[in-house]
């Protein structure tokens, strides 16, 4: 049994409802009841009766749920004292998606390193992330909105606004720009839904309120390029997707933008405590500036920001000004 083992069972026995509990997990239903069924069979008892309309606590999960509750608040507590003490190097756990370029990790490097820093970086998905930030694994991470933001403290969101992707030869290539429902008839390719649940959903959201209902969905994204060529399908990304790079070209692709600019990828820097130390704050505004110096994230409007305020639970944002790692 691990403390994230408690996590995901209070999560649970507080919402009632396996999906909600999900949800606020950042993870999908079915591993989260596998997990709660794996922690029922190491106690060898179950902790909640189940039935297709509820999800009640037995005698055994009420016993536990206190009890596991301040196991949790006993572990963070442990943790943070032992890190507000330590005269060594503070160690700071990282994660990035895999979109992240070098030059972000080097600015990264390069300014929290010389500091007596142990930076580990990992690279893990929205979901990944979310789920070890909760869990406490994880001090630092870069997420794509909407995520649940409870408990969390986040930097103000940046914004990449996409366009289609399409073959060249594709009908709609000609045209200066698109609308949403004239894609009505084209195959969509998108990242797996686990990789970023609410990004998804809002996605497509947005695309069936503006009449487009992609009549199939399917799913690359290092294989992106090749698919949209092969099935003559489409994708949304931002402009630069198509800036030749390491690789080359993409002479068989062409980006158009989207009329009024439905869609976009919004991201913030996210440290796992309301109010994170100061080397942890320090890298979290090095990250911060890194994506919009390097990998084409700008600042959305205040309107835009108080629009995904209101979508969160109590979400604190970085402070924008040179003394934030002060």
């Amino acid at each position: 049994m691990e403390i994230r083992h408690l996590r995901y069972f209070v999560a649970v026995a507080e919402n009632l409802h396996f999906g909600r509990a999900a949800q606020q997990l950042h993870m999908s239903q079915p591993p989260l009841s596998k997990r709660i069924a794996a922690l029922e069979d190491e106690l060898g008892t179950l902790l909640f009766n189940r039935s297709k309309r509820s999800v009640a606590l037995t005698v055994a999960g009420r016993l536990l749920l206190p009890k596991a509750q301040a196991a949790i608040e006993a572990f963070d507590a442990a943790a943070a004292a032992v890190k507000s003490t330590s005269i060594g190097p503070s160690r700071i756990r990282i994660a990035f998606p895999s979109d992240t370029s070098q030059e972000v990790l080097v600015d990264l490097v390069k300014t929290i390193c010389p500091n007596d820093s142990e930076v580990n970086i990992v690279e893990a998905t929205t979901a990944e992330q979310h789920e070890l930030l909760r869990a406490g694994e994880l001090d630092v991470g870069v997420l794509r909105h909407p995520y649940e933001t409870q408990g969390l403290w986040s930097s103000p969101p940046l914004r990449q606004t996409l366009g289609v992707v399409l073959p060249s030869s594709h009908p709609l290539a000609r045209r200066k720009e698109l609308e949403l429902r004239e894609l009505q008839t084209n195959i969509l390719i998108m990242f797996p839904r686990l990789i970023a649940p609410g990004l998804y959903d809002e996605l497509l959201e947005t695309c069936r309120a503006q009449g487009y209902k992609p009549k199939r969905i399917m799913y690359g994204i290092r294989m992106a390029a090749g698919l949209m060529v092969a099935e003559s399908a489409i994708t949304f990304r931002p402009a630069h997707f198509l800036v030749p790079g390491p690789v080359g070209q993409t002479p068989d692709l062409t980006w158009r933008p989207l009329v009024g600019e439905p869609l976009h990828w919004w991201t913030s820097v996210v440290c796992r405590r309301n109010e994170p130390d100061r080397r942890t704050h320090a890298a979290a505004q090095v990250i911060f500036q890194a994506l919009q110096r390097h990998d084409h994230w700008s600042l959305g409007t205040s309107d835009s920001r108080a629009k995904l305020r209101r979508k969160g639970d109590g979400a604190t944002v970085l402070r924008h000004s040179h003394d934030a790692t002060n």
